[in-house]
């Protein structure tokens, strides 16, 4: 073997400490951005951080219950939590990995009341999935016991609980769908709606006082950790306007170094020391700045996604946004990690608000995958139940709606869905009929 030796010239980026330190502040949190500088000013003489307002705790059980109570005998006899006991009825439910972490937001959503404390979009946007995926695991997670759980609000919770006690008719629906009206006594009004008698509603009233209006308080819950929201977006005079959430975030104060007198050593930590203070405080301010000029980005890309829900989700990725922005698609990456923005739509991830379309190159142009994964939903709940659609005709129907897709997305979509085969379909059409 013959060893040669050459010499070449190349060029590369050589990261500073600086540079890896500023992309390590840019990805921080809020609350690990704090603990950050509050530890940084624990021996910096020149820096100054307030910190802000920690979010007030609710009383302590163990104080609420007194100085005798016995926290090994609780723990023997206590309940199990709410989560645990949705936990154990997702891993029978779900085998797909994808439904399971769908699953798992909408677990983490559940009030201590077993009611959903967001919108189906908002939990779809923060597992990155398409809307009709999410809502064909929460069709599921409804069906879990005790009935009512993942309800939408008091109405909903009573009618998961008549429908699966058997007393929901349409007379009874009635009656949910109008509740405020037994709150003001207008019962005469209410029976005239039901096409009954007063007679008929108070017995009506009577079904409803035996339903749990809130199963979940059945479980031993923890209070639900508070998430504040990184920026805000709000319409102010017909247009979206974002703001940074000042409430979460630390203050910053450079001060001179103190007179070290005739001491160089002195003089020269001190001049560090500011140094130091004021390159902290510019580069907490870019990460501000980038920060917000980002999700000024991504909420005037995505303006009809928020007005409009998540079917309207243009194609947006990291690429497109870093070229708006000059910006490396890195930093981007960095910049929008588990930032979350409060919306008219829920407090969602930053990330929501990218999706990939459905035709590679095709840009914004295109249709999203999510708009073309809801037409193969729609396809098939307007087929006919006896004569399911195969893979390959819902690819023809596909095409007719000027959607082109291959069968074996058809499939990928379908199983993503939650729908069976159509040999499965057309079995359980007929088991029911």
């Amino acid at each position: 073997m013959e060893m040669m030796l050459t010499q070449r010239q190349t060029q590369g980026l050589a990261m500073t400490a600086r540079m890896q330190a500023s992309l390590k502040i840019l990805q921080m949190s809020n609350l690990d951005l704090s603990a950050h500088l509050a530890e940084e000013a624990l021996s910096n003489p020149c820096l100054d951080v307030k910190l802000p307002e920690p979010v007030p705790e609710l009383p302590s059980a163990v104080a609420a219950r007194g100085a005798d109570w016995d926290p090994v005998a609780a723990l023997a006899s206590g309940k199990p939590s709410l989560y645990d006991h949705v936990a154990r009825q997702i891993a029978l439910a779900f085998s797909s990995p994808t439904a399971r972490r769908v699953a798992d937001a909408f677990a983490e959503a559940l009030e201590p009341t077993g009611w959903l404390s967001q919108p189906a979009e908002a939990i779809a946007a923060a597992a990155r999935v398409p809307l009709p995926v999410a809502q064909a695991v929460l069709d599921r997670m409804r069906q879990f016991e005790p009935a009512g759980l993942f309800a939408r609000d008091l109405a909903d919770c009573l009618k998961l609980q008549a429908e699966d006690r058997g007393l929901l008719t349409w007379e009874l629906t009635v009656i949910l769908d109008n509740l405020p009206m037994i709150a003001d006594g207008r019962i005469d009004e209410l029976a005239d709606l039901c096409d009954g008698t007063p007679d008929d509603v108070r017995n009506a009233l009577r079904a409803i006082r035996g339903l749990d209006p809130k199963p979940g308080l059945a479980f031993a819950a923890d209070p639900a950790p508070i998430l504040p929201p990184d920026l805000r977006v709000v319409r102010k005079d017909g247009a979206w306007v974002v703001e940074l959430n000042h409430s979460t975030l630390p203050a910053i104060t450079v001060r001179d170094a103190p007179d070290p007198g005739g001491d160089a050593a002195a003089r020269s930590y001190g001049a560090q020391a500011l140094s130091r203070a004021r390159w902290l405080r510019r580069t907490v301010e870019r990460r501000q700045s980038t920060l917000l000029r980002a999700a000024a980005a991504l909420v005037r890309r995505q303006e009809t996604f928020l007005e409009k829900g998540q079917g309207h989700l243009a194609p947006l990725t990291t690429q497109d946004l870093a070229e708006e922005m000059d910006l490396h698609p890195s930093t981007i990456s960095r910049a929008v990690a588990g930032r979350l923005i409060e919306t008219p739509r829920g407090t969602l991830p930053l990330r929501a608000f990218f999706s990939r379309a459905f035709t590679p190159g095709s840009g914004d142009t295109g249709p999203s995958q999510d708009a073309v994964i809801a037409v193969v939903g729609e396809i098939v709940r307007q087929e006919n139940a006896r004569k399911p659609l195969s893979d390959a005709a819902i690819v023809r129907e596909a095409d007719k709606r000027g959607v082109t897709l291959a069968r074996r997305t058809v499939a990928k979509y379908r199983e993503m869905l939650g729908i069976p085969s159509s040999y499965d379909r057309r079995q359980r059409a007929l088991a029911e009929a």
